[in-house]
C-alpha cells in the first residue's frame, strides 16, 4: 500500500513509456495556481490595472477573471504575458459597496484558479514607486491615502514621507496577515510585516509590528508640524515577490472589530464597527437576505440610517460557508474589512456585570451567545438548566474565523461551586485540511449532568487580552452525534468536453456519529453528471481506519461543453438515522492558496466546476463495479480517448482517498492499449478492510492529493471488499 507522493516515480514511467513522453498532459493540481495579484485593492470609482503571478504554468491562455463577493467590480481588460504572469484591468463603479472581493483567473489550460483578495476602498490610492529604501529616496505622499506596495526583494526597504500637523492623530495602518498575504516557494509562510512612524530627523517615534494579527497598526499624535516618515519592512529583513500590503495612512478611522460578532442565518443584524479614529455609535446592518426578502418593513429599515447593503447580492454564496465580512462604509474608508460568523441558532448577547457566579445569566439550550472580555482580568459567567443525564455541548469560536487574540478557559461548575469539567484547547485536529493560521485556542467540552439542576459556565482568558477585539461566541446545544464535511479543490478543472475530474470531500464524525454517509455533488447544469460515494461508518466488524475519513466523488463534463465556462455546485452529505431519519449537511469548499507539510487552504464562499481545454489522453471507465475479496485480485477496463495513433502505452495508477495526502492504491505502470483500451490490475493489500469503497483510474494523477488532484481520470468504480475465504 502506498502512503507516500510517488511523484518521482511517476515521471520516471512517463519518461519511460514508447510514444507517452510525446504526449501533452494536464497540469498538476499546484501548477494552476494564483500566487498574488497586485496591487491588492483599489479606489471605488477608479479603473485599476492588475498584475497576477502564478505557479508554474498555471496562468497560460487567460480567458476570463471570476470575482465573488459584492457587485460593482467588472473585468475591462485581459493582457496575457507568460504562463506565470498576466495583467487586467479592472473598472470599480463609483457605487461599489466598500469591502473584499474574491478574485480568480480562467484560463485554457488550469481551468480556475485558487483566489485571492481585492479590497474595494474609498480613499485615494497609489502604488509604491522604487526606489525608496531611504529617506533620501522617500516617496512624497499626499494624506489621506491608501498605499499599495510590495516588500521585494529580500532587506528591501519602503519609505513614504508626509507633511503633518501638531495634534494631528496619525493612524498608519498596514494590511496583508488580514488578506491572506503569504509567501511561495521557499519563501512560504505568512508575510509578517513591521511599520515604524519616525520625525524629519529619521528618529523612531512610535513603532509596530503584530498589533492586529500579524498586521502592524500605529496611532501617534504628531508632536509638531512638519515632514514625517513612515518605514515598511518585513521582519527578519526578509522580501518576496508575493509581500503585497495595503498601507492606510492619515487621521481617518481604521476598522478593527465588531461586535457582535456574529449572527444568525437569515436573520438582519445590527453591528457596531471598533477602531482608532471609529466614532463611537458606528453601526452596519447585516444579513444573509436581501432587503426585500429580509421580513423587515422597508420603511423601517430605510428609517434607521444604516446602510443596507445585506451580503448577498451577487455572491451566490455556499450554504456551508459561515462567514461575513464587514467594513466602514464612508468617504475616509480603506475598505479594510473584519470577519463576522454566521451560525444556524437563536442567538444573544453577553449583560454585564458577570464577574461572579450569582450574576449569571440563564443560557437557552439551544443558542449561541455573543460576548467579550472587557477589561483585564474580566471574568463571564453564565448558567444553565439541565435535566438529569442531560448531555450538551459547549463550543467556543474566537481565534478560529474571528482571528480573536484570546486564549480560552471553559469551565463547569455545580451549584456548590464545584469545578467539575473544564478545556483549554479542543482537541479536533484538521491534519493536513487544515483552514486556520495556527492550532486552535478555542474550546470545547462535552457535559453529562450527574443530576437535575443549575449549572454554572465560566469562560476566562489565559493571554491577559482584553478590549474590542477579545471577542467570542460560546455555543450550547445538545450533545448529539453530528458531522461536517470539507471538500477540496473548491475549484475542480475538467480538462476537455467529455472528461472527468474528482474532488475530494473530508467526513469528520462528532459525539459517537456512527452512520453511514452518502456525499453526492448537486447543483451542476443538464448534461453534467456525477457519482456519488458512501463515507463508511466505523462498526465492531470494520473498526475505523484509514479509508474512512476521506473519499472521492467525480464530476464528468458533457461532449458539448464549453472551455472557458465555469458553474457552481455543492457538495452534500446525507445520513441515514436508526430511526429511519435522514440528517443533512452541506459540505466546507476549502480553497488551496500553497501547499507545504501541513498544508494551507482558506474557506471558500462558493465551489464551482470549470472546463479547461483537453490537455492530453482522457480515460473512461468500462468497469462500473467490481467485487474482490480482501488481499486478492481484481480487473478494471478503462477506454483510452484523444490518445495519439502511436502511443502504444498509458501510465495509470489506480486512486482511492486515504487520511494524509496519499492516495495511490497501487503503483503507477505502463500498461499497453489494446483496440483503445487498457486492462488495469488491481492488486489489493490486507489492510483494506471489507467495504465499499469509491476509486479512479487516472494516466498523470500522482498518490499525493497535494500535486495530482483532481485528474482527468475516470468516473467513480464501486469497489466491494468482501472477506476472504
Amino acid at each position: 500500500m502506498l502512503l507516500r507522493s510517488w511523484g518521482f516515480a511517476v515521471l520516471a514511467v512517463l519518461a519511460s513509456a514508447s510514444g507517452a513522453s510525446a504526449q501533452p498532459m494536464a497540469p498538476l493540481y499546484d501548477e494552476c495556481r494564483l500566487d498574488s495579484i497586485y496591487p491588492i485593492g483599489g479606489q471605488r470609482g477608479s479603473t485599476v490595472k492588475l498584475e497576477f503571478k502564478g505557479m508554474e504554468a498555471g496562468l497560460t491562455f487567460p480567458t476570463g477573471i471570476v470575482i465573488d463577493g459584492a457587485p460593482g467590480v467588472t473585468v475591462k481588460e485581459i493582457k496575457p504575458i507568460d504562463g506565470r504572469n498576466m495583467q487586467a484591468t479592472l473598472e470599480i463603479a463609483a457605487n461599489a459597496p466598500l469591502g473584499r472581493r474574491w478574485i480568480r483567473v480562467q484560463t485554457e489550460r488550469a481551468g480556475l484558479t485558487n483566489f485571492a483578495a481585492f479590497v474595494v476602498g474609498s480613499l485615494p490610492e497609489r502604488l509604491e514607486v522604487e526606489p525608496n529604501s531611504t529617506t533620501a529616496m522617500a516617496e512624497v505622499t499626499q494624506l489621506p491615502l491608501v498605499m499599495n506596495g510590495r516588500v521585494n526583494p529580500g532587506a528591501d526597504l519602503d519609505y513614504y514621507r508626509f507633511t503633518g500637523k501638531k495634534g494631528q492623530k496619525l493612524v498608519a495602518g498596514l494590511a496583508a496577515h488580514a488578506l491572506d498575504i503569504h509567501g511561495q516557494y521557499k519563501s512560504y509562510g505568512i508575510a509578517d510585516f513591521s511599520l515604524e512612524l519616525l520625525d524629519a530627523e529619521g528618529r523612531t517615534l512610535a513603532a509596530a509590528e503584530d498589533t492586529v494579527g500579524y498586521d502592524p497598526l500605529i496611532q501617534h499624535e504628531l508632536p509638531h508640524d512638519g515632514d514625517y516618515f513612515v518605514r515598511v519592512q518585513l521582519l527578519n529583513y526578509q522580501g518576496f515577490p508575493e509581500a503585497c500590503y495595503r498601507l492606510t495612512i492619515g487621521e481617518v478611522p481604521y476598522v478593527t472589530s465588531v461586535f457582535p460578532p456574529g449572527f444568525r442565518r437569515g436573520t438582519p443584524t445590527e453591528v457596531e464597527l471598533f477602531g482608532l479614529n471609529v466614532p463611537p455609535g458606528t453601526k452596519r446592518l447585516m444579513g444573509q437576505v436581501p432587503v426585500a426578502q429580509s421580513g423587515i418593513a422597508l420603511d423601517k429599515l430605510a428609517a434607521s440610517g444604516l446602510p443596507a447593503w445585506l451580503g448577498e447580492q451577487g455572491a451566490n454564496w455556499d450554504p456551508a460557508y459561515n462567514l461575513r465580512h464587514v467594513t466602514l462604509e464612508s468617504d475616509v474608508s480603506s475598505g479594510l474589512d473584519v470577519p463576522l460568523v454566521v451560525g444556524d441558532l437563536p442567538e444573544a448577547l453577553e449583560v454585564e456585570p458577570n464577574e461572579e457566579r450569582p450574576q449569571s445569566s440563564l443560557l437557552a439550550i439551544p443558542s449561541t451567545l455573543n460576548a467579550r472580555f472587557q477589561k483585564a482580568g474580566d471574568i463571564d459567567w453564565y448558567r444553565v438548566r439541565l435535566e438529569d443525564k442531560q448531555k450538551i455541548q459547549l463550543e467556543i469560536i474566537a481565534q478560529r474565523f474571528l482571528r480573536s487574540p484570546i486564549d480560552t478557559l471553559l469551565q463547569v461548575y455545580d451549584e456548590k461551586g464545584q469545578m467539575l469539567l473544564e478545556n483549554d484547547d479542543e482537541s479536533f485536529e484538521p491534519g493536513y485540511e487544515a483552514y486556520h493560521d495556527f492550532k486552535t485556542t478555542d474550546s470545547k467540552l462535552v457535559f453529562t449532568a450527574p443530576a437535575a439542576g443549575e449549572y454554572f459556565i465560566r469562560v476566562t482568558d489565559q493571554t491577559g487580552v482584553n478590549g474590542p477585539r477579545a471577542v467570542y461566541r460560546l455555543t450550547v446545544e445538545q450533545d448529539k452525534p453530528d458531522f461536517r464535511l470539507t471538500h477540496f479543490p473548491d475549484t475542480v478543472p475538467v480538462w476537455g468536453p467529455g472528461s472527468t475530474s474528482c474532488v475530494l470531500t473530508r467526513i469528520d464524525r462528532f459525539s459517537g456519529c456512527n452512520d453511514d454517509i452518502e456525499v453526492s455533488v448537486e447543483g451542476l447544469p443538464p448534461g453534467w453528471t456525477s457519482k456519488s460515494t458512501l463515507s463508511q461508518a466505523p462498526t465492531p466488524e470494520r473498526p475505523y481506519n484509514t479509508y474512512q475519513l476521506k473519499v472521492f466523488s467525480t464530476v464528468t463534463a458533457p461532449a458539448n461543453a464549453v472551455p472557458g465556462t465555469s458553474f457552481p455546485f455543492r457538495i452534500v452529505g446525507r445520513a441515514k438515522r436508526a430511526d429511519g431519519t435522514y440528517v443533512e449537511k452541506a459540505s466546507q469548499p476549502l480553497n488551496l492558496f500553497y501547499t507545504s507539510d501541513t498544508g494551507f487552504f482558506r474557506v471558500s464562499p462558493v465551489s464551482r466546476v470549470a472546463v479547461a481545454k483537453a490537455q492530453g489522453p482522457w480515460l473512461e471507465s468500462v468497469t462500473k463495479e467490481l467485487e474482490i475479496p480482501r488481499a486478492g485480485t481484481g480487473k478494471i477496463f478503462v477506454k483510452v480517448h484523444g490518445a495519439a495513433a502511436d502511443v502504444k502505452q498509458m501510465p495509470v495508477i489506480v486512486n482511492m482517498a486515504m487520511a494524509g495526502v496519499a492516495c495511490g492504491l497501487t503503483t503507477p505502470r505502463n500498461l499497453p492499449i489494446v483496440d483503445g483500451q487498457v486492462e488495469v490490475p488491481l492488486t489489493l493489500g490486507p489492510e483494506l478492510p471489507p467495504g465499499v469503497y469509491g476509486i479512479t483510474v487516472a494516466q498523470t494523477w500522482r498518490s499525493d492529493i497535494r500535486t495530482g488532484m483532481p485528474g482527468p481520470c475516470t468516473e467513480l468504480i464501486k469497489l466491494t471488499v468482501v472477506p476472504a475465504k
